[in-house]
């Protein structure tokens, strides 16, 4: 990366997300220049930037590292959240079943299948939510960033598709 201030920019967290999900070093240059840019808002840390006496060699290797291990987490979080929800809906389905609610031989209802999905859809973006995760100091570290942004992205067309399930008259 470059030596001048400009070179460094807080990153656009939608773009963000999508790296994140498909373009994972390019994410990893995102969350090292959006640290810097949030390091250098303060303005002693702006002044020993232009001087040359911050930040110390290596600086980049090390932010890089940083946001790998951050977005490891995030990825593992996605997943445990995932997995969780999908196993308590597989035993939610098996009780539907047991209760006679669920068969294969009963006419398929498309506003309960999306109330279901809705559901799943907001079931699993809270828990990851609740998952807890590394806070930064300033708290606007890049994987700071996306884990609300991934909580609406997935938990409010989960509400809209549960509730538009659950309104859904055939």
């Amino acid at each position: 990366m470059s030596n001048t201030v400009e070179s460094f920019a807080r990153a656009s967290t939608a773009k963000a997300f999508i790296c994140f999900l498909f373009r994972h070093q390019t994410y990893l240059d995102m969350a090292v220049s959006h640290g810097m840019a949030i390091n250098l808002e303060a303005q002693d840390l702006r002044r020993a930037f232009e001087e040359g006496e911050f930040p110390s060699a290596g600086w980049e290797a090390d932010a890089r590292v940083s946001a790998a291990k951050h977005a490891q987490e995030l990825r593992k979080g996605m997943l445990s959240a995932l997995i969780s929800t999908i196993a308590f809906a597989s035993v939610g389905l098996v009780l539907a079943a047991v209760l006679g609610k669920v068969h294969p031989t009963l006419p398929l209802d498309f506003g309960k299948w999306m109330s279901v999905f809705g559901g799943l859809l907001a079931a699993w973006a809270t828990l990851f939510e609740l998952g807890g995760y590394s806070e930064t100091f300033s708290g606007e570290a890049l994987h700071e960033r996306l884990r609300p942004f991934f909580f609406r992205a997935a938990f409010l067309p989960g509400l809209i598709f549960a509730t538009a399930g659950q309104l859904w008259w055939q």
